[in-house]
């Protein structure tokens, strides 16, 4: 019997090494961030400015120099051994701690303009011209696109990947940046996936979940051109 060797043997059902490393990055964060609170900050002020710099700024800034080196991940169906799921999977795990922790977000959306700045950062792209409802979810904040005039809803959900089952068992994920756009509305508990656009002035129900390359018109939901796989 000859044993399956290559990307086609990752997954079914399984993690890889590097899957299962990277979810000890945002635990080192904090271990590393209180570390350096500790050593450095002779103040309770320049402790505030330590703990604000090592949280707020340095994830989106090394997130942002990782897609600079390694591009923006996108595909279809990717597996753990695609260098775009490597290196979301990568950008994710510095995001982990703002999805733990959601207030820490809404910390910054207090102050007007300040959250879609901090988003560019980030690598996504969301007009400082939004209303953010208390609860509203981004999980991908490299992989967004929010037009001006937009509204997204309490608890409405924006998320730029979605995992998959292959028919073998084995992991698969579809990454591309969802677009929310001019003046349209997500309402309460609605969700965006992958790849999904939610069309100019138009207004996505409550509860409605719009899945991954497709396209909400307003009536109906209409299937998008998905992308392919960068890496084939």
């Amino acid at each position: 019997m000859t044993a399956v060797e290559g990307p086609q043997a990752i997954g079914r059902g399984k993690l890889t090494g590097y899957t299962l490393a990277l979810n000890y990055l945002p635990v080192a964060q904090i271990g590393l961030g209180a570390a350096l609170v500790a050593s450095q900050a002779t103040s309770p002020r320049s402790a505030f400015v330590w703990i604000a710099v090592w949280i707020f700024l340095l994830p989106p800034l090394v997130c942002r120099l990782t897609l600079w080196l390694f591009g923006i991940p996108q595909g279809r169906g990717l597996t753990q051994a695609d260098r775009a799921y490597k290196v979301w999977w990568f950008v994710h795990q510095w995001q982990i701690l703002f999805n733990r922790l959601p207030w820490l977000e809404e910390l910054l959306r207090l102050v007007p303009g300040l959250y879609a700045l901090w988003i560019l950062l980030w690598g996504g792209r969301v007009s400082p011209l939004v209303y953010w409802a208390p609860g509203s979810l981004l999980i991908d904040r490299s992989l967004v696109v929010v037009e001006p005039g937009a509204v997204i809803g309490v608890g409405a959900g924006i998320a730029g990947h979605a995992g998959t089952l292959a028919p073998d068992g084995s992991y698969r994920i579809d990454i591309a940046a969802p677009r929310v756009g001019r003046g349209a509305m997500m309402g309460a508990r609605s969700g965006l996936g992958p790849g999904a656009e939610l069309a100019p002035g138009t207004m996505l129900p409550a509860g409605r979940l719009v899945p991954q390359f497709t396209l909400w018109d307003g009536v109906a939901k209409r299937r998008l051109a998905a992308i392919g796989n960068p890496d084939d």
